[in-house]
């Protein structure tokens, strides 16, 4: 007689299987707008950013301010207001900062254009060291004298060839 029929097996077997399939099946859906907002909220929000957090728009933060700030969306749109007008309450209250991509004016086009200055730099830098180091090469050949040209020819001869 066995200790361990099939029903000891299966059994376990069966309620590993439903846990892993209830927590699978409880996975939120990523990125997912809750029912209570329209997906327009979200877009909106997506284009600003959390006061809060360090990198996450107003969408994908659940800081209360980010929330809060979902929430005025969806009254302004409510009340009929255009994306723009919306934008504008933003900036208004926090500054072009709020936005993800601000406009190119002011200090923010210093930002805008630092990418294309520091490779203008580098260009620049790597061009002079190029300069240098060719200048260098060619003094340091007009540098020798014809001795040393003369000695080093008769070395690099065969020694067959050797006085």
């Amino acid at each position: 007689m066995r200790p361990w029929g099939k029903s000891a097996v299966i059994g376990p077997l069966l309620v590993i299987g439903c846990w892993l399939l209830a927590s699978v099946l409880a996975q939120p859906a990523p990125n997912t707008p809750p029912p209570d907002f329209s997906p327009r909220v979200f877009e909106i929000a997506r284009e600003l950013r959390c006061p809060v957090c360090q990198g996450e728009s107003a969408a994908e933060s659940n800081a209360g301010i980010a929330v809060e700030m979902r929430r005025i969306i969806a009254e302004q749109l409510a009340q009929g207001k255009s994306e723009a007008e919306i934008r504008a309450f933003f900036i208004e209250r926090y500054g072009d900062w709020i936005l993800y991509e601000p406009p190119a004016r002011g200090l923010t086009l210093w930002v805008w254009l630092s990418p294309l200055l520091g490779l203008g730099l580098l260009g620049f830098g790597l061009w002079r060291y190029l300069v240098r180091v060719g200048a260098q090469a060619k003094a340091s050949v007009t540098d020798v004298s014809d001795e040393e040209i003369a000695r080093l020819e008769a070395e690099l001869q065969p020694p067959e060839r050797q006085p």
